[in-house]
């Protein structure tokens, strides 16, 4: 009791409290900086009775406001969205606020269009430099409709509408460091409209051989990338049908949007899962194709093993993965039962063949008949240590291990889990 009573009394001397928060608080958020708190009490106060803010689609973070230097003078204004129902009738609106040191005034208030939800937001600037304008897309009824505010801190300030589209691709296509936008436009075919200048009216038509029936899902590739050794940019359009993925690119010709023909062929034709993607992370996107490796063997009643190759595009229209058009850059096999990818070396390239027997999954030398790998995958619930075995990965539902008296442990870190 003597040492209770000491150390309360050093406690009180020290200037500390002997009181414990009380539980609520520490749920409670941590505060907002000034301003921020600031900026939200001024939107509640702004903000019509009965309104409904929403966040663009494409953001990353939904938020109240986003934050974007309109005037580009090195200071944010703060551009919050809303909604208004009048009769059953959807409208977005827009409220803009200016900050004065740790406080904000409003500096604008904008209707958008008619529409129940915000598909698109980009920010583009304007040939001069001297300011940045919106670009928005509006989804009402299920259809986007483009829309382009230009001067919105100006009394001038315009709203025009572009077009209806189903895809919107917003970047520099041809690479002369101004973005430039692309629009997918449904239908039997469909539409491809380029803008060089995305605020000017002019624009190029093209068309993609889509049919009846044909699929964009969400997970569909409608984006810009670098697709070639020469590092030039193009369009990549992916679409489903008949349970099989197509991909059709498409690059500029004297600002001319024109479909990239390999050989007699004008798209790449594969299974779902083999989108393009920059494997080898150089910078260019390579093309996937899968193909099932003589000898391949799978368990009774499955499909045989395949195996998915990488191809660099060299720029010639030869056949895609038959002819020297397309450079092999890397192999995997990716295993979707068991959610791992095993990235072959350099020197597995077209000599592998894979057997999946039980829980077993094999990597075989065609030439020699070797086994080069050989990974086990264990139900977590199952798995036992043993000095025979090294674990090598865990994942939610498996353990994964290989045989510890073989030579296996080189190609360990070629084993990456996709949960």
């Amino acid at each position: 009791m003597k040492y209770l009573f000491m150390i309360i009394s050093s406690l009180l001397l020290a200037g500390c409290s002997t009181m414990f928060p009380h539980p609520a608080s520490l749920l409670e958020h941590p505060s907002l900086p000034a301003w921020e708190q600031s900026l939200k009490e001024r939107i509640d106060r702004d903000l019509p009775k009965q309104a409904e803010i929403v966040a663009p689609r494409n953001q990353a973070v939904s938020r109240l406001y986003e934050l974007v230097d309109l005037d580009r003078n090195g200071k944010d204004e703060a551009i919050t969205f809303y909604r208004s129902e009048q009769d059953g009738r959807f409208t977005i609106h827009l409220l803009v606020h200016e900050r004065q040191g740790e406080k904000w005034r409003l500096v604008a208030r904008q209707t958008v269009a008619d529409g129940r939800a915000i598909d698109r937001l980009e920010v583009i600037t304007d040939a001069r430099h001297k300011q940045n304008h919106l670009v928005i897309g509006i989804t009402s009824y299920g259809e986007n409709t483009l829309y382009i505010i230009e001067q919105l801190l100006s009394k001038q300030r315009d709203v025009t509408k572009v077009d209806r589209y189903d895809r919107l691709s917003v970047a520099d296509l041809n690479q002369d460091r101004e973005r430039d936008m692309v629009l997918l436009q449904k239908g039997s075919p469909s539409r491809l409209i380029y803008y060089k200048d995305i605020l000017s009216k002019e624009h190029q038509e093209t068309t993609l051989s889509t049919q009846d029936g044909d699929l964009f899902a969400e997970h569909d590739l409608f984006e810009v990338d670098t697709i070639n050794a020469a590092r030039n940019k193009g369009l990549i359009v992916s679409y489903t049908r008949d349970a099989k993925m197509h991909i059709a690119l498409f690059r500029l010709a004297n600002d001319t949007l024109e479909q990239v023909r390999f050989g007699q062929v004008d798209e790449i034709v594969e299974p779902m899962y083999t989108f393009p993607k920059d494997v080898d992370q150089d910078g260019i996107v390579e093309f996937g194709h899968q193909y099932t490796p003589e000898g391949s063997k799978g368990r009774e009643g499955e499909p045989k093993p395949r195996i998915t190759a990488y191809y660099t595009w060299n720029g010639s229209d030869n056949p895609p993965f038959l002819e020297s058009g397309f450079e092999l850059r890397e192999e995997q096999y990716i295993d979707q039962e068991y959610n791992f990818v095993m990235r072959f070396p350099a020197n597995w390239a077209t000599r592998e063949t894979i057997e999946k027997r039980e829980n077993r999954v094999r990597f075989i030398n065609r030439e020699t008949k070797q086994i080069d790998f050989e990974l086990e995958v264990i139900p977590k619930n199952q798995y036992i240590a043993s000095d025979q075995k090294r674990k090598i990965k865990e994942g939610i539902d498996y353990v994964y291990v290989i045989d510890a008296t073989k030579e296996y442990e080189v190609f360990v870190n070629r084993v990456t889990l996709v949960e």
